[in-house]
């Protein structure tokens, strides 16, 4: 029923608690011990209104366990509102009327049960109706999909798309700045604000009926999912159609391959958010954003170009008149799994814009999944109209969340930037001066005022910091380059601007128009040989106001939380950059878990967990969290993780920055991994701590003549300097190793691969079985102390109350360790593989170092003075693990 869910949070301190469960409805017959507990805490936590720290190493099963208990809360939580309304409702009814008898009572709220349960009804006919079509279509679409494709009423095409015979007709009245009154009736981008008034208005209007179900959209209980990529997302689908929680048509695969669980569930909706570029099927505008080189600033501004009054309208794009087209395409969106692939060929079948039926769909929905971005920026949220308010969110992936905050607050400014946005901006006013608002010439102006500011700015960093040698930079405070900004005026408030900016749409108006003057250049100089600029730079051209924009609405968001850092290079001093950095992100966080009922951070390795506690939850007190590292499924014999501290000829192995260029010590190295690759089988992944520490590796052992040795016994891979090219290095290294399994030759053994630590290969990558027999990381790839930024950061921890430098020093060493602990989880992936791992630096054998290892490393590492023993170790693991294979063969 859908109006207990609409009650839930004034009913949140009277409901009854839930148990927590001793079994789940897990897709196979019994989860590992691990499994169950991670799903335990995890309802437990959602349950309590805690939040959630888990570690659950990859191969573990995390992704299903997290699907299966939060969706197990879901489904409960749902049954006890129902619950506790109708007997809400009975209560309710008795204290009307004290004098009807029971029976009468009865009556009534079987009658008001029935209606609402009539509504309920009617969502799941339409959803039912919508899967029917899917299998309709099905054969003909041909595209495989996942459970099967959603399919809506075809809209019928009409003219429109983009303007123009050959592309974009622009009229200069469009350019002009918008209004604060002006509206936008059949707009979805509209403010949260203004579509508020608008259904209050369109509420107290009579209904007509015209065919169309008009009904109340209720934001339902949900868990909002958000991982890194797209790709993970999409994996995370395809768990969710192992459990039972989607929809089962009697006869599914799913009720047939796990008979023993019932399906009590009428099927979770799931509803994937992606951006305009993911979700767009209107090739004309996706075309145009490519061609200018705008990517996807340029998209959206097409879109919601196409929405004004008097414009051409995107094709694809229902009008109000059209609703029961958007209708159907949300139905067909939340009547069963898919993901984004699936949704756009559906979009492109059904010609409905996938992008607004995703946005539509999401009250609706138990599960949304969407990309970092769109949860952890408060103007994205907005922008999609998702409310957090006693909403469960799991972040997986979550080792990634501190530094993807400070980054996605962060933004830099060249005077180049700031050069071309006056350059535009005086170009825009020069043209419209005369018929532009009073209002909207005195905001320019002021605009253009605080620009010049932000070059005079630049201008005095240059003069004032001249000389040679090492890069020159600058920390001010927010306030201190406001003062700067704005010497000599008082008239100029960056925060009024700023509002202005955003009311205006002033740069979207002026890109826009900068685009305008290009073309018409363009057309003019056709015939003449002018040299072409890339869409790059042109891009870089256009774009520039939004990214002055994009500073500014930093700064004035800024509260004490964030530095300047003004600098500029050996050999380019003239060009000047002024970069936001943001240091305090749980004051950016905040706000989601204050909103949230409960949030869940889960990832393979979220050790060392003091790091998100001190950054991200300094006054959150202890007892709301709720915290868990799991140990692994693979048995203990099945992984070696030794910490080596000598070499073979006795050197102590300490890679220090002052130790890298000591030859030494890298000779010394390279008879360790000589020593090692002989006794391994397969594939072997060194993890080097920057990529200077590589090419110095490759030149030194390449002049020794240790390289060729190397290539001897196993293949030789590099981490590729662009990441088109980590595709084809990962299949030549697959290839190479199957090509020694399968009784090559050649002397070869496999092959080895040399990678960075936070590089292309240190994340995301699987080196599963035979891949990565072994991991060696060689050194602690500390960051360096000598950034500004990091400097900064540190500053801030320290002043934290109650901090001192040893929480700077914390913070440090935990950046580094994080990213240790990332590369080395690549070795092991499921519960049958095994791994050495290999820590080539005495440092790891310290207590401070060994405890930031994740726990189901740590608790087994053998600290080795003597490289004898490493060797030893070594060659028994895998005497013993060939032992092992030949047996199991024999049987």
């Amino acid at each position: 029923m859908t109006e207990p869910s609409s009650s839930s949070s004034r009913l949140t301190s009277t409901l009854p608690p839930l148990p927590t469960p001793t079994s789940f409805p897990f897709p196979y017959p019994q989860p590992y011990d691990i499994q169950l507990q991670l799903m335990q805490v995890v309802f437990r936590a959602i349950e309590d209104g805690k939040i959630g720290i888990v570690e659950s190493p990859t191969g573990t099963g995390k992704s299903l366990s997290l699907l299966t208990s939060t969706l197990t809360w879901l489904e409960q939580h749902q049954q006890r509102l129902t619950t506790v309304f109708t007997e809400g409702l009975k209560e309710k009814l008795r204290m009307e009327d004290p004098s009807d008898p029971e029976w009468v009572i009865e009556h009534s709220l079987k009658a008001k049960l029935s209606e609402l349960r009539g509504v309920e009804k009617k969502r799941e006919e339409r959803l039912r109706k919508a899967r029917e079509r899917e299998r309709k279509i099905r054969k003909n679409m041909g595209l495989g999909m996942n459970k099967g494709m959603g399919m809506v009423v075809k809209k019928s095409k009409v003219d429109g798309g983009v303007d123009g015979k050959d592309g974009v007709k622009k009229e200069e009245e469009e350019f002009l700045p918008d209004d604060s009154e002006q509206r936008d009736m059949e707009g979805p981008y509209l403010s949260k604000e203004v579509r508020d008034l608008m259904d209050k208005y369109e509420a107290s209007r009579p209904k007509l009926d015209v065919g169309v179900e008009e009904e109340e959209e209720e934001d339902l209980p949900k868990i909002y999912y958000t991982s890194r990529t797209h790709t993970q997302l999409r994996q995370l689908t395809s768990e969710l159609l192992k459990t039972s929680f989607p929809v089962s048509d009697s006869g599914s695969d799913l009720t047939n391959d796990y008979p023993n669980f019932s399906f009590k569930s009428k099927g979770v909706s799931l509803v994937p958010l992606g951006s305009r570029k993911q979700l767009c099927i209107n090739d004309k505008v996706r075309s145009l954003a490519k061609s200018s080189g705008g990517g996807d600033e340029r998209l959206n501004e097409a879109c919601l170009d196409m929405q004004k009054s008097g414009k051409t309208r995107c094709e694809f794009l229902p009008t109000k008149a059209e609703e029961a087209i958007m209708l159907d395409a949300r139905d067909s969106v939340l009547a069963s799994v898919k993901d984004i692939e699936d949704i756009v060929a559906i979009g492109r079948k059904s010609c409905v814009c996938s992008y607004y039926a995703t946005r539509r769909a999401v009250k609706q929905s138990q599960i949304v999944t969407l990309p970092y971005n769109l949860l952890l920026q408060k103007n994205a949220r907005e922008a999609l109209d998702i409310n957090l308010k006693d909403q469960v969110i799991v972040i997986d992936e979550a080792h990634n969340l501190i530094d993807t905050l400070l980054s996605i607050y962060s933004t830099t400014l060249t005077s180049n930037t700031i050069s071309n946005a006056i350059s535009q901006l005086q170009q825009y006013y020069d043209r419209f001066k005369n018929r532009l608002k009073s209002v909207h010439s005195l905001k320019i102006r002021q605009v253009l005022s605080l620009l010049q500011g932000l070059t005079k700015v630049c201008q005095d960093f240059t003069t004032g910091h001249t000389g040679k040698g090492k890069m020159k930079n600058e920390v001010l405070s927010i306030n201190k380059l406001m003062e700067r900004i704005g010497k000599g005026n008082d008239q100029l408030n960056p925060l009024d601007l700023v509002g202005y900016l955003k009311e205006s749409k002033l740069a979207r108006k002026i890109s826009g128009f900068s685009e305008f003057v290009l073309e018409q250049k363009e057309q003019e100089k056709q015939f003449e040989i002018i040299p072409s600029r890339t869409s790059t730079q042109r891009h870089a051209s256009i774009a520039s106001f939004h990214i002055v924009e994009s500073f500014l609405l930093s700064l004035v968001n800024s509260k004490d939380d964030g530095r300047v850092i003004i600098s500029s290079e050996e050999g380019n001093s003239n060009v000047v950059t002024i970069k936001y950095v943001l240091l305090n992100p749980a004051e950016r966080f905040r706000e989601i878990v204050e909103e949230a009922r409960s949030v869940i951070l889960a990832g393979g390795t979220m050790e060392p967990i003091s790091d998100f506690l001190q950054q991200l939850f300094p006054s959150i007190p202890k007892d709301r969290f709720s915290t868990l590292s799991c140990s692994h499924v693979i048995p203990k014999e099945n992984l070696l993780t030794q910490v080596v501290c000598v070499g073979p000829r006795k050197t102590e192995l300490e890679f220090k920055y002052s130790n890298r260029e000591n030859d030494t010590i890298m000779t010394e190295l390279g008879s360790v991994i000589q020593s090692i690759i002989g006794l391994v089988p397969d594939g072997v992944v060194v993890f080097l701590p920057s990529y200077s520490f590589l090419d110095k590796v490759r030149t030194t052992w390449a002049s020794s003549g240790l390289m060729s040795k190397l290539g001897d016994k196993k293949a030789l891979f590099f981490e590729p300097q662009t990441s088109g090219d980590v595709e084809s290095t990962l299949r030549d290294y697959a290839l190479a190793i199957s090509a020694g399994d399968a009784g090559n030759k050649s002397k070869r053994t496999g092959a080895l691969l040399f990678a960075v630590v936070g590089g292309k290969l240190s994340e995301g990558i699987n080196f599963s079985d035979s891949l990565g027999r072994c991991v060696i990381m060689v050194g602690l790839p500390f960051a360096n102390v000598g950034s500004v930024e990091l400097q900064e950061r540190m500053k801030y921890i320290e002043g934290l109350p109650g901090n001192s430098k040893e929480s700077s020093r914390e913070m440090y060493e935990n950046l580094c360790m994080r990213a240790v602990n990332q590369s080395i989880g690549r070795a092991i992936r499921h519960a049958n593989d095994y791994a050495t791992i290999l820590l080539i630096d005495k440092r790891y054998g310290t207590p401070r170092i060994k405890n930031k290892l994740p726990k189901w490393i740590g608790q087994d590492v053998k600290i080795q003075n003597d490289f004898p023993s490493v060797a030893k170790n070594v060659a028994l693991f895998f005497r013993e693990k060939r032992e092992k294979e030949r047996g199991s063969r024999s049987i």
